[in-house]
């Protein structure tokens, strides 16, 4: 069974977003040079077969979703939401008031879109700290204390594909179960008609 797994990749400007998102979806090996603020939203689509540990789960199409951190793009983000199934949250914690700007985020994003914290992470991605450097550690926002995090760099490539990949396997376990209730429920109602 071929299905798409949509996850929207969210934060505030600035906070490498699209470079995440062009990393996971094998469509660069690192930060760009240039700055180039995503208009709106963009989608990096592939198709992939699961980890090993969820391997019943099939070949799927991941969708990474990069949502515009620009509120200017407000408008359009309930239609991003729209059957999305995970959110990873990036954001840079030397970047002034990242605190409040997460909180804005996990309110517009998960919260109405009542998704559960077990289906984010969140992505401290410290800027030019060099490949093989450890980033320094940071305190988790309050808002994000309940989801999974990972602290690290866009430059340290192998870091972003381990947190990913372990997000991956348990997000995909998480549908595979909702998936498996939905299903009986069914076979239950088809019972009683």
């Amino acid at each position: 069974m071929s299905s798409v797994v949509k996850i929207l990749v969210v934060g505030p400007t600035k906070a490498g977003k699209s470079t995440i998102a062009n990393i996971i979806g094998e469509l660069a090996d690192g930060p760009s040079e240039t700055y180039r603020p995503t208009v709106g939203c963009r989608i990096v689509e592939l198709e992939r077969d699961p980890p090993p540990a969820v391997a019943s789960f099939g070949k799927f199409t991941l969708e990474l979703w990069d949502v515009s951190g620009d509120f200017k793009y407000e408008k359009c983000w309930g239609p991003i939401q729209k059957e999305a199934h995970g959110i990873i949250f990036v954001y840079d914690p030397a970047a002034p008031n990242y605190e409040e700007s997460l909180a804005q985020f996990v309110n517009m994003f998960p919260k109405a879109m009542m998704l559960s914290p077990k289906f984010c992470l969140a992505f401290a991605n410290h800027h030019n700290i060099g490949a093989g450097n450890e980033p320094p550690r940071v305190a988790v926002p309050k808002c994000m204390d309940a989801l999974d995090k990972h602290n690290g760099s866009a430059e340290e490539t192998n870091g972003i594909f381990q947190a990913f990949e372990k997000y991956l396997i348990k997000l995909l376990k998480m549908l595979g179960d909702k998936q498996k209730e939905e299903e009986e429920s069914m076979m239950n109602w088809s019972m009683c008609g």
